[in-house]
């Protein structure tokens, strides 16, 4: 159902996304064929403008070359050399403004060529009229040539301006259609917006429903999470209470059964018969493992309960236990070397403990006839490390206490399970154990916000590395 709404949504936002591109992209050809339009009707009738200002520019040097002629000043001169050289620009100018018409080239083409020859013969007119007399036939002849070739000029001039009319009209009527076009672009893009805004308000609208519902899943997971962790937590402490007691209420029989046991051993080792020697023996061996069995699972349970927080400075919790394992440290002539161990918070026995059953593992598979060498070395969390936190405090720095050893090791594919209550990867006649140590130890890490985990080769050692966060200020 969410999944569907949350379909709904997204489809309503991509079709007014759609909406909205497709009417600009609408408006913006519409406003680009205008425009176009628009500077085309503007350059035809700058192209016009030019060709009636370049036929003025003609007339206009043939009046000064009249008023030469009638008065002999020679400022008419100047004026008509400036307007020779004004026509020929003008000239350019039309032939520059229509390059990208065919017909129009070659009226321009011709014109300028009738505008040269024009020129000439008003070069030879002005010559003439230095020696003008009444009845000159060769200025009537070259004034009947001007006036032939003004008139081509002009006829040629005609030609273009009329063929740029017919290039107005029709752009003319483009603007027209586009103009026409434009109110209704308008309105569609009007609508086209208001439609859109409409589908957004809908979609957020939507949306805002569809968070609100799952909102309110979510609080009725969190409060039925909440009520299988307080469920889940009150048997937990029924389970450790249970283990504890039974533990506790174990210790009774089982010591009766040990002393009971070492009495007849004492007394009666020689009037038993048969195999009784060895089952006596047997009896005695299981009641003293059943006691190391129950002794640890007390120790187990005691880590889950609360304790009292307070600062532990790993290096007196390291010279302790080195203290208490000094016999078998010695026996095996081990060397056991360390740097500055910090300073955590919790419980000083918890981590004498976690410290013990570590260095008592490295010491119990050691290589025989080889000298143990321990080392327990500190060092800030590396991202590889911190990766192995089930939990983390991004808030905090951790530390990396690192237990390593040159023992008999293991396989990889153990370095989880170890951690396992009850665990073990050799048998209890070749190395003495219950299989809770290890697990003691996962669990005093983690009661403080840490985790330990292991690496080893067979044959290489072992290395346990226990992440700590470190107080904070």
């Amino acid at each position: 159902m969410q999944d569907s709404k949350l379909k709904n949504i997204r489809m309503l936002t991509g079709v007014t996304f759609f909406l909205v591109l497709a009417t600009g992209g609408v408006s913006v050809l519409t406003t680009r064929g205008l425009n176009r339009e628009i500077e085309s009707t503007i350059h035809t009738k700058d192209i016009m403008e030019l060709s009636d200002e370049l036929y003025s520019s003609v007339l206009e040097a043939e009046s000064n070359l009249r008023g030469y002629a009638l008065t002999g000043e020679k400022r008419f001169i100047e004026d008509f050399t400036r307007g020779k050289i004004q026509t020929g620009i003008l000239a350019d100018s039309l032939d520059a403004l229509t390059a990208d018409n065919s017909t129009q080239q070659h009226n321009i083409a011709l014109l300028k060529e009738y505008i040269r020859y024009r020129t000439k013969l008003l070069d030879n007119l002005l010559q003439s009229y230095a020696h003008y007399q009444v009845g000159d036939t060769a200025v009537a002849a070259l004034v009947r040539k001007g006036k032939i070739s003004t008139v081509q000029i002009k006829a040629r001039i005609n030609d273009i301006n009329n063929h740029e009319r017919v290039l107005l009209q029709q752009r003319s009527s483009g603007v027209t259609r586009y103009l026409n076009i434009l109110p209704a672009i308008l309105v569609f893009t009007t609508l086209t917006g208001i439609g859109a805004g409409l589908l957004t308000l809908y979609s957020l609208y939507q949306y805002r429903i569809s968070k609100q519902q799952a909102d309110r899943r979510i609080n009725d997971f969190q409060q039925q999470l909440q009520d299988q962790i307080q469920r889940l937590n009150t048997s937990n402490r029924e389970l450790e209470q249970f283990a504890y007691v039974a533990s506790h209420d174990l210790q009774e029989p089982l010591r009766k059964i040990s002393a009971f046991g070492e009495l007849m051993n004492e007394q009666y080792k020689d009037k038993l018969q048969g195999e009784g020697e060895v089952y006596l023996e047997r009896i005695t061996n299981s009641s003293h493992r059943m006691r190391s069995l129950i002794t640890d699972l007390l120790n187990y349970s005691r880590v889950s309960r609360n304790t009292l927080s307070e600062k532990v400075n790993l290096n007196a919790v390291l010279a302790t236990v080195r203290e208490d394992l000094e016999l078998t440290i010695n026996e095996k002539h081990a060397q056991i070397k360390h740097n500055k161990l910090p300073v955590v918070i919790g419980n000083n026995s918890e981590f004498s403990q976690l410290f013990q059953n570590l260095i008592s593992n490295s010491l119990k598979f050691s290589v025989a006839n080889k000298t143990p060498q321990i080392s327990v070395m500190a060092e800030s969390s590396s991202n590889e490390d911190l990766a192995h936190l089930p939990f983390r405090d991004y808030n905090r720095q951790y530390v990396t206490i690192r237990f390593s050893d040159n023992g008999i090791g293991f396989e990889e594919e153990y370095a989880e399970k170890i951690f396992i209550i009850f665990q073990r990867l050799h048998g209890k006649d070749v190395y003495e154990g219950t299989g809770i140590g290890l697990a003691i130890c996962k669990k005093i890490a983690e009661k403080y916000g840490g985790t330990i985990y292991a690496v080893s080769k067979p044959g290489k050692g072992a290395v346990f590395n226990v992440l700590l966060p470190l107080p904070q200020d």
